[in-house]
């Protein structure tokens, strides 16, 4: 499991979901690389986004020679999705990278590059960071700064990474290193928690994790309350499935022995006190009652699978 270097062809594998932002230019920044070499970008979709295909009919119009293709995926859910560009891929180095993400320029140099300087299996993590016109809202502010959005919080990552966390929304790794950690677990439906069981499989083959600060992307979506509730309530079904293949909550365990009832009573109390959410404090404890409840409902009602 050595990595082959250099690679020839670099694989950008980057699996749909349906956000609501502007697919076609996150196409024309992949089109965009700088000293990438030899690449391709599989677009996987599985009709989760309507527009995909005019959107990708759009682009090829404009830059016929895109390295970008779209490729059908059939299952649902993202490791599927990954899963469906991993073997319609041809490259030696893998990406995997979020459809919500614009690429940096040089961002498939800066894995190429860190790469080429390890011999031994190893998988790269980039960053993903909102732009000026995203941050001006306090909820996703403190979404990115606390690390709450990707379990990690990306401003400290030069400064301290957490050797073993393992994101897909941006990462590398041979095709070798891929094969032998094995593919993404279907069971997973949704965009969520799929990355932290393959992150447990990469420290069982001993495999480190390096973050690559060069090779970030902007995060192109408006994440807000509501979505992140939809998004909790998913990731309760994800974690069921995941106990129910005879694993823990892993970084969740402590949610799910907390009391929704008490929950809910310290939720209704924050509510009843209009004032107290005028400050930013008392504003991210609501966010975290009403992120929690909505977990722990979805986690409770999940059926055994």
């Amino acid at each position: 499991m050595t990595n082959a270097r250099p690679f020839e062809r670099a694989s950008i594998i980057v699996a749909l979901n349906p956000h609501a932002h502007d697919l076609g230019a996150v196409m024309e920044a992949w089109d965009r690389q700088a000293e990438a070499g030899e690449y391709e970008v599989i677009v996987v979709d599985n009709g989760a986004r309507p527009s995909a295909g005019a959107d990708y009919a759009l682009h090829r119009d404009a830059h016929p020679g895109t390295p970008v293709r779209l490729v059908d995926g059939s299952a649902p859910g993202r490791a599927a999705l990954n899963n469906a560009g991993v073997r319609a891929s041809r490259g030696s180095l893998l990406m995997f990278v979020a459809d919500d993400f614009v690429p940096s320029r040089m961002l498939v140099a800066a894995h190429r590059r860190f790469h080429a300087c390890h011999v031994a299996p190893v998988v790269g993590v980039g960053g993903s960071f909102y732009g000026d016109r995203y941050r001006d809202d306090p909820f996703r502010r403190w979404m990115e700064d606390s690390g709450t959005l990707y379990g990690f919080p990306f401003p400290l990552a030069a400064l301290r990474f957490q050797d073993g966390y393992f994101f897909v929304g941006n990462a590398s790794m041979s095709r070798a290193t891929h094969e032998a950690i094995g593919a993404f677990d279907e069971r997973f439906h949704h965009d969520l928690f799929d990355d932290y069981e393959y992150s447990r499989r990469i420290r069982a083959r001993g495999v480190r994790t390096r973050y690559v600060p060069r090779a970030f992307a902007w995060h192109d979506h408006e994440v807000t309350l509501e979505e992140r509730l939809v998004a909790m309530g998913r990731l309760g079904e994800a974690v069921r499935t995941y106990e129910h293949g005879g694993d823990d909550a892993g970084p969740l365990a402590w949610l799910t022995t907390q009391s929704i009832e008490v929950l809910e009573a310290e939720l209704a109390k924050e509510g009843r006190d209009p004032g107290a959410i005028a400050t930013i404090g008392s504003r991210k404890r609501r966010w975290e009652l009403e992120m929690a409840v909505a977990f722990l409902r979805s986690y409770h009602a999940a059926a055994p699978v």
